[in-house]
């Protein structure tokens, strides 16, 4: 039992009693634990401001028996809380939080998933990008540093390098050439558009503060959305509510029919 101070990000809140607050916090090292904030919201109380959801603060925390942690002090560093200035915004980084924080552990480091959602709190914060590439661009990254890149070098079946037109699978995260397309069928891949497949490389490329610095319109924007998400959620093996509600009140670029799945 020790205290110990970190630097972490508020994914999740949770109020109960009139005073306290439970908070997940995706730690800098990338790992999230359950922090209990006793008292924190009463009248007054100088750390509720630095332990509100999109939140990135250091806090000082007692590490108690079985990987308990309360909170003893807490200091904003930032506040992403500019989010919640738009529904649909708010309900993305809902879901952003909420993927990250699925694809993240208690007792491995992923810095690089802390990163990439502060980047995009960030990006869609400032409204300097369109949080439709934003989206598209952690799912696919977040994917890849997870251990999950696509392979969109070769065709998986011939392994030729000419790919032009290339079908990619999200399922499997492997392309066909057009030949190979032809031949053994197109069903659940998608005919990547030039602009999509660069965005797709730029992505999985560069380093983490340039990975939203893209912009595309019209076709490839909705088709970089709607691959990006399929590949997401089929690694992530899940659903979530808050991805639903997003939908909700901005449907487009959710999963295609194309790609065997409902919006």
């Amino acid at each position: 039992m020790e205290h110990l101070t970190l630097k972490g990000l508020v994914i999740r809140e949770n109020d109960f009693g009139d005073q306290d607050r439970y908070i997940t916090v995706l730690t800098e090292s990338g790992r999230h634990i359950e922090v209990l904030c006793k008292g924190v919201r009463r009248r007054g109380g100088r750390m509720v401001h630095a332990v509100r959801l999109f939140c990135f603060s250091e806090l000082t925390l007692y590490a108690g028996r079985g990987g308990k942690f309360t909170l003893v002090q807490a200091d904003l560093i930032a506040s992403f809380w500019g989010v919640t200035d738009s529904m649909e915004n708010y309900a993305l980084c809902c879901y952003l939080a909420e993927l990250v924080g699925h694809m993240t552990d208690t007792d491995m480091d992923s810095p690089a998933a802390t990163r990439l959602l502060l980047y995009a709190l960030r990006a869609i914060a400032d409204q300097k990008r369109d949080r439709l590439a934003v989206k598209a661009a952690l799912e696919l990254r977040l994917m890849a540093e997870s251990g999950y890149t696509p392979d969109l070098s070769v065709c998986s079946v011939c392994s030729t390098q000419e790919l032009e037109p290339i079908w990619f699978s999200p399922t499997d995260g492997v392309c066909r050439c057009g030949v190979c397309a032809a031949r053994l069928g197109t069903a659940g891949y998608a005919c990547l558009t030039p602009a999509t497949h660069a965005a797709i490389s730029h992505i999985l490329t560069q380093a983490i503060p340039r990975v939203y610095a893209f912009a595309l319109s019209g076709t490839a924007r909705i088709q970089l959305a709607e691959v990006c998400e399929a590949y997401a959620l089929c690694h992530a093996e899940r659903g979530f509510d808050s991805l639903t509600f997003y939908h909700s009140l901005e449907p487009e670029g959710g999963i295609s029919r194309a790609l065997g799945a409902k919006k």
